[in-house]
């Protein structure tokens, strides 16, 4: 009788620990198929080759998230939660993070409809809500991924760096190192602001 062969999902749980624990080296075919003690065939049977799983496994890990706006808040109110939540779920994971280029950002959809949904029943013309929310989604994406890239250097007993010349948002992060991921920096509030002042004013005119 043939093997049964491994589900989906056991896969992306296994590839997610993977990148969690050894970084983007860590996760290939042969690592992935000897800690699921499998073949690689059955690994690219299920899930496809490195950038189809990649994907597979982003969309994997959003999908299990659940993103709950205040009903009662204003749409504003919901774009600065949306955007917190959106950098938390890409911070708490990120090598994952990481390896996610432009092709692999359709799973975020699954958030964008929550926020699209907020500025319709807000009165929005379809359009400008629309235009709107990938803004804000491009934005969010590639602040995180700054955030995320960025190396933070060593810092001496009283937190001043002992190498390198940093700028501004390089001293933020080395400040906010270790703080909760639902505290994003300051520049990154500020640019959430700056676009919803936008939003404001086109929907004003």
């Amino acid at each position: 009788m043939p093997k049964p062969l491994i589900a989906a999902s056991t896969i992306y749980r296994e590839a997610l620990r993977l990148l969690d624990e050894g970084g983007a080296d860590a996760l290939n075919a042969r690592n992935l198929a000897a800690a699921l003690k499998c073949s690689t065939r059955t690994l690219y049977q299920q899930v496809g080759k490195r950038d189809e799983m990649i994907k597979g496994l982003f969309e994997y890990y959003l999908s299990g998230l659940s993103l709950e706006l205040e009903e009662s808040a204003t749409w504003q109110e919901c774009v600065v939660e949306w955007a917190a939540a959106l950098r938390g779920a890409l911070l708490a994971h990120p090598n994952l993070s990481g390896l996610i280029g432009v092709e692999h950002r359709g799973p975020v959809i699954h958030y964008v409809e929550r926020l699209l949904s907020v500025f319709l029943q807000s009165g929005f013309e379809e359009d400008l809500a629309v235009r709107s929310c990938r803004s804000l989604a491009n934005v969010v994406i590639s602040l995180s991924l700054t955030e995320i890239k960025i190396k933070i250097p060593d810092t001496g007993s009283d937190g001043v760096p002992t190498t390198g010349e940093k700028t501004e948002y390089d001293q933020e992060l080395i400040a906010i190192k270790g703080s909760s991921l639902q505290n994003p920096p300051e520049g990154f509030n500020n640019t959430i602001d700056w676009i919803i002042r936008g939003v404001e004013l086109e929907r004003g005119r």
